[in-house]
């Protein structure tokens, strides 16, 4: 018996008239099935001009569809490197000296990728959605943390929806067997409406071409051939765990991702072996091409996944048009083929039990051999001047014979800590250098996705523009000032002329004989609230001028009309330069910038040393591995 799918529980219900109305390829679906799982899986939202609709960094599992009015999506967290000090030992200067300051920032393209069909440019990220745009479906359908912030530029109206209207709209992405058994939701596979063509078409119309032009290896093709490849090229979806392309098969297009993440292995003595990760805006299946050669590894749709293919015939067509395009693929192509060349496990390694203990993950350990070690820490100081005062290793881990691994990044064959970050800015470059660009927002997927501890949170301050406060005590406060030249001596008469405005006025001629002696009584300021729906501008103005007070009775109509005025619009908010506490991923870098690891060139004893564990534990003799229920920090 199928159980209820989840419902929505803010915002306006939509029934099945309703729900057509706004997303009319749901038309196409038939009445049992909306019944059965589309009530209360989406609902309508309104939203005032600058109302936030969604947060970068915080989880969801709702998509956005625009009705109405139009959005900026953009990344609040300050594009900023992790620094609570300046680098001023001798590592500081060095990276000073030789004009190193850590990982490049965008060595892909100059764009963000987000969670929508457009990409962030780096120097400003920020971008517009309008109606008939949908943003969050990777969102909706991974669960992950929002990719951006998303906020009303005009009053507008949204479709909010759970992944089963989704599901409806587009179609049935596969799911995998781990999230069939881990869900109590069931729900049928829907094969899509209208609804994906339209988006697919406005994004070949509106975003293809500009996606193509952001990755550098496209920069150099003309408008015409750009679009020729736009009305050539074919836009596929992927499910779960769908093998895109086969190592060993025969090599027949090129693929750009459009949304979703790509894991690239090879197969090898012993298992598989994960060489990198690819998101939005990089590509694929392009040495097969060139060099006309079957498959070096198998690509495979992570999760939900959309890619660009070109046909092996526009390719070569491109290759001959554009030389300069094929010089730049062919040293991408052979940069990655050196770095994948295949490694054969030494002789004198069980390769099952480095698999078991997550050894053969390693590909640059870090050991300190405990027979030298005299516990100076000046690898870890070492660590923290090289990068600006936040240390990437602790002294603490596993033990394997005398020797402590400690806690810092071995460069994992299968990176797992790059499979969920929403903005992607966690990478690996051709190198085994793991980057965490500028524009990470600090959700934390990465550090609960390391299995071994070696990615940390680190708070830090930066400058941020955030709307200035509003002088309201000010304000409150400038209003009791008129109170005391407003006697409420006669309360009780206010009380009573409350029904006839008109009558307030005469009663507080006779007050300002009076006035002086009772002039302190600011007590009854409660009473003044209750006489402020009546004519609440009006009472002021006599209290101040008494002797024009007969002609002031007039006025009061006037004063009623006042109410009027605060519909005109409000004045833009001031925005100011402030500084507020962010988070930022930190891992080790391998110090590539530096011929030797810092934690390695300044250790005085020769104990802490980079090394390929496959071939200097297996000239050790000894497969056992580590002592997995020790961990000490010797």
């Amino acid at each position: 018996m199928t159980e209820a799918p989840e419902k929505l529980t803010t915002g306006e219900p939509l029934g099945i008239e309703d729900l057509v109305k706004y997303l009319p390829a749901l038309g196409e679906i038939s009445q049992g099935l909306l019944k059965n799982y589309a009530l209360g899986a989406a609902v309508l939202r309104r939203y005032s001009e600058g109302d936030e609709i969604c947060e970068e960094g915080e989880f969801g599992s709702t998509a956005f569809y625009i009705v109405e009015g139009s959005v900026d999506i953009y990344i609040a967290n300050p594009l900023a490197k992790v620094k609570t000090a300046r680098g001023d030992g001798f590592f500081g200067f060095l990276k000073r000296a030789i004009g190193l300051g850590g990982g490049e920032v965008g060595e892909q393209h100059g764009y963000i990728t987000i969670d929508a069909d457009v990409d962030l440019p780096k120097s400003k990220p920020l971008a517009t959605l309008d109606a008939g745009d949908l943003f969050g479906e990777m969102t909706c359908r991974t669960f992950q943390p929002r990719s951006a912030t998303v906020r009303a530029k005009t009053d507008c109206v949204l479709v909010e929806m759970l992944r089963v209207i989704l599901d409806m709209l587009v179609g049935t992405r596969e799911v995998d067997a781990d999230t069939k058994a881990s869900t109590k939701v069931k729900a049928p596979t829907f094969k899509g409406t209208t609804f994906k063509k339209a988006l697919d078409e406005k994004y070949r119309q509106r975003s293809l071409v500009s996606h193509l032009r952001s990755v550098p290896l496209f920069g150099t093709l003309g408008d015409e051939f750009l679009n020729y490849l736009r009305d050539r090229a074919e836009l596929v979806s992927c499910g779960k765990g769908q093998v895109i392309c086969m190592e060993g098969d025969v090599a027949d297009a090129f693929y750009l991702i459009r949304s979703g993440l790509v894991r690239v292995s090879q197969n090898l003595p012993g298992g598989e072996l994960v060489r990198t990760y690819l998101k939005r805006g990089e590509f694929f299946g392009e040495i097969g091409l060139l060099y006309e050669q079957p498959r070096n590894a198998t690509c495979t749709a992570l999760d939900a996944v959309d890619v660009v293919k070109i046909g092996g015939v526009e390719f070569k067509l491109m290759l001959e048009q554009f030389p300069n395009v094929k010089a730049s693929l062919g040293k991408i192509a052979d940069a990655r083929i050196a770095a994948n060349k295949e490694r054969k496990p030494p002789a004198g390694l069980q390769l099952d039990d480095f698999l078991n203990q997550g050894l053969y993950e390693a590909q640059n350990l870090l050991l300190i051999d405990l027979d030298h070690c005299t516990r100076c820490d000046a690898c870890v100081n070492a660590c923290a001047e090289a990068h600006d005062g936040v240390t990437r290793l602790i002294r603490d881990g596993l033990r394997y014979d005398h020797f402590l691994v400690p806690t810092a990044c071995r460069s994992c064959r299968d990176p797992l800590c790059m499979t969920q970050c929403p903005v992607g800015s966690i990478r690996r470059k051709e190198s085994l250098e793991i980057i965490i660009e500028d524009w990470c927002i600090g959700c934390g997927k990465c550090a609960e996705l390391c299995p071994y501890g070696n990615i940390n949170m680190h708070p830090f301050e930066v400058m941020k523009e955030v709307p200035a406060e509003t002088p309201k005590p000010a304000a409150a406060a400038a209003k009791p000032a008129p109170t005391p030249a407003k006697p409420a001596a006669p309360v009780p008469e206010k009380k009573e002329a409350a029904p006839a405005a008109n009558a307030v006025a005469p009663a507080p001629a006779p007050a300002p004989a009076a006035q002086p002696a009772p002039a302190k009584p600011a007590a009854p300021v409660p009473e003044k609230k209750e006489a402020a729906p009546a004519a609440n501008t009006a009472a002021p103005a006599p209290a101040a001028t008494p002797a024009v007070q007969p002609a002031t009775p007039k006025p009061a109509p006037a004063a009623v009309a006042k109410p009027s005025t605060p519909a005109a619009p409000p004045p833009p908010k001031k925005m100011v330069k402030k500084k507020v506490s962010v988070q930022k991923a930190t891992t080790c870098d391998l110090c590539t910038d530096l011929s030797i690891p810092s934690c390695v060139y300044a250790c005085p004893h020769d104990a802490a040393k980079r090394v390929d564990p496959q071939t200097f534990l297996a000239s050790k003799g000894d497969s056992r591995g580590f002592r997995k229920k020790t961990r000490t920090t010797h």
